[in-house]
């Protein structure tokens, strides 16, 4: 790997932990004041709203990575313009497609990182945060979250657990839904995806 590469890599892998940071911070910050509304009427640990704040944050950070990835890249061609590295690269004999080529392809494979490492983190976190979360609800067999990234329900029936997940709520329809259903131990039972569901009846 050239030096030149090297340091588009790097110019731009600093540009994108900056901003990660910053967005996960943000999230971090309007997470925790909705688990102290939550929380406000209930006897916990101080520390307990902080510690799923940090379990939820993860899945909530995933829907924004288009936007971390966009503002990462304007971050990282300012920075080149700031120190004049463009025109650096260009009497060098770098052209700016170069640039565009070597910083897309790296944004891909960190794209496939996030997808396969990341995802599977976060919904793990995600389970977690409902399943402690569900023990301070009226009913420890049901609980509902609404997020950044849709509407999450866990329900108990028949010694039987699902998570459900839906996109969107639209009046009396759930948008892009998978309904995960566990047994005791969490063995995964069945799958269900689903475009559009009435829940006119609430079943």
């Amino acid at each position: 790997m050239s030096t030149h590469v090297k340091f588009l890599i790097s110019t731009f892998l600093k540009s994108f932990i900056f901003v990660f940071l910053v967005m996960l911070s943000l999230v971090f910050i309007l997470n925790i004041l909705s688990e102290l509304e939550f929380f406000r009427n209930i006897n916990v640990k101080p520390f307990f709203p902080i510690y799923i704040s940090i379990l939820n944050s993860p899945s909530l950070i995933f829907e924004m990575f288009p936007f971390i990835f966009l503002i990462s890249t304007q971050v990282f061609f300012i920075n080149l313009f700031n120190d004049n590295q463009i025109e650096i690269f260009k009497y060098s004999g770098l052209k700016n497609s170069k640039i565009v080529n070597v910083i897309g392809l790296f944004s891909f494979f960190l794209g496939i990182f996030i997808i396969i490492i990341f995802y599977n983190l976060s919904s793990n976190l995600k389970n977690v945060y409902l399943e402690l979360k569900n023990k301070y609800s009226s009913d420890d067999k049901y609980l509902a979250v609404i997020t950044k990234n849709g509407l999450w329900i866990k329900d108990k029936i028949d010694n039987n657990v699902s998570i459900i997940n839906a996109s969107k709520i639209d009046k009396v329809f759930l948008k892009d839904t998978i309904i995960s259903e566990f047994n005791e131990n969490f063995d995964v039972l069945r799958n269900i995806q689903s475009n559009k569901i009435d829940i006119t009846k609430k079943e």
